[in-house]
């Protein structure tokens, strides 16, 4: 039988892209020894991916440079810090961006566009340098988009971070932050969302801790859930626990990153029983590897395995994936080459009371598989390859080729919010899903304002077309940020 869900626009197919790391240090990519892991530390010590190792160019935001600006800087927010009290700051962020779509739901003539526009503005409380307070709110809205309108392109007035940190991370050994923020300790797992116009919060407990060439984070936390309007919530007992690693210096020029995530809910959809939910208590054990400058490569490599129970189903599921990238420097335009490929589990059987889909739990998604963002790391397997290069300082150019597959010909299609896109639970419909051709470039004009162009074309494989409408798929978009003052995280 074949089953066929509602199609789902392009933007509510995003859950995540990765956070910036405005860090206002040396290139990572120009360092070297312990230069090198000093850099991340410092990134590290924010919890975020997105400067870290990436498999692909740098789609969601501009790469990590030293290279001098072409115009001044125009910084407002920047120049009232300076008259205030350092115990006092201020961070501004603003991100327009128009986009479009066609073949939503590998339709025809399902298509949209529109504009987005997101607006925060942060402070930062310092009374003493072992103690703050972070609190930033945010204004999410769309533009001449087809409804319904909500969550995620339109979030009102929304408070986005609202926390309070005891110790300093770069000085002492132990700290500790509690409150609404950010969790972003690895893009493919557990990250967030910056893409997509209202980003992912938590409302969270974490312990830090900075031992030599050790940094832990021990963490509760639960989801935020977005509402059109006002203040957002999280939803109770939908809760993860976890214990994320970075390490340096185990492996020359590279970090070693052991975790273990506890994800909970009180109720999940289940198969083989009476019932058709359960409670879910499921486990991820992941370790990460990345490096770079080893004779101008980098890489990431990553392995997880989930077990655990979802109702009377045990989970027995896994997924890895590596990327590798070698850049010529002492070329014009300094080439990087990349390749990659992932894999997820899929389940095989939805009868035999094993759960054999993984699941991506709170990933990155934009340029997971591709800038169009169509498939989770769920039941594939993919491919890429691609090539970014510098045409001038300040600004890249990214041009790359995706390949996918289903792991399980039998099971679903997920997107990346989990859900299901198409299912053939006969097999017959075959795995190929498609192929991907992307192009994107961003432009730092100064140290504030930066542009972004990209579009995105996904060619339907044999699967969509038998098991769905079989359209192709088609993603622009054209995005100027602004950010100015201190940046809130």
């Amino acid at each position: 039988m074949i089953v066929r869900s509602k199609p789902l626009t392009h933007t509510s197919l995003f859950q995540n892209s990765g956070r910036r790391v405005r860090v206002a240090v040396a290139a990572l990519g120009l360092l070297a020894g312990s230069q090198l892991f000093a850099q991340y530390d410092k990134i590290a010590a924010l919890g975020s991916d997105s400067a870290r190792v990436p498999i692909g160019g740098p789609a969601s935001s501009p790469l990590i440079a030293t290279d001098p600006y072409d115009f001044a800087d125009l910084r407002p927010v920047g120049e009232l810090n300076d008259q205030l009290p350092k115990w006092i700051q201020f961070g501004f962020e603003e991100r327009f961006r128009f986009e479009g779509y066609s073949g939503s739901g590998f339709k025809p003539g399902v298509d949209d566009s529109y504009l987005l526009n997101r607006f925060r503005l942060g402070v930062i409380l310092k009374p003493v340098h072992w103690f703050k307070v972070i609190g930033q709110v945010q204004d999410a809205r769309s533009f001449l988009q087809r409804p319904p309108i909500g969550p995620p392109n339109t979030v009102r007035w929304d408070l986005k971070l609202a926390y309070a940190e005891i110790g300093d991370p770069e000085t002492q050994p132990v700290t500790f932050r509690v409150g609404r923020q950010i969790l972003d300790y690895n893009n493919t797992i557990l990250s967030n969302s910056e893409w997509r116009n209202q980003a992912r919060s938590f409302d969270a407990a974490v312990a830090n801790f900075h031992f030599g060439n050790l940094r832990s984070s021990l963490f509760a936390a639960s989801q935020v859930s977005p509402l059109p309007y006002g203040i957002s919530h999280h939803i109770e007992g939908n809760n993860i626990y976890g214990l994320y690693n970075t390490i340096s210096h185990v492996v020359p020029k590279s970090i070693v990153e052991p975790f273990v995530l506890w994800r909970v809910e009180p109720s999940v959809a289940i198969e083989a029983s009476k019932s058709k939910t359960g409670h879910l208590s499921e486990q991820a054990y992941g370790l990460r590897v990345a490096g770079r400058n080893i004779s101008d490569f980098d890489y990431r490599a990553e392995f997880i395995r989930e077990g655990g129970d979802a109702g009377p189903n045990t989970i027995d599921a896994w997924a890895t994936t590596f990327g590798a990238g070698y850049t010529i420097a002492r070329l014009g335009w300094k080439p990087r080459f990349f390749t990659g490929y992932d894999y997820a589990s899929g389940d095989a059987n939805s009868k035999d009371g094993i759960h054999g889909t993984f699941d991506t739990m709170y990933p990155t998604a934009h340029d997971r598989f591709g800038i169009v963002d169509q498939f989770g790391w769920q039941n594939i397997v993919a491919g890429r390859g691609g090539i970014t290069v510098v045409p001038h300082r300040r600004w890249s150019v990214t041009g790359q080729y995706l390949d996918f597959w289903l792991a399980s010909a039998t099971d679903a299609v997920y997107n990346t919010s989990g859900g299901t896109i198409l299912r053939d639970s006969t097999g017959h419909s075959g795995t190929h899903l498609g192929n991907e051709v992307d192009g994107y470039t961003w432009y730092e004009i100064n140290r504030e304002v930066h542009v972004g162009v990209g579009a995105g074309h996904l060619i339907a494989g044999d699967f969509l077309k038998r098991a769905g409408k079989g359209a192709n798929y088609t993603y622009p978009y054209f995005v100027i940020e602004m950010l100015d003052g201190k940046r809130v995280h």
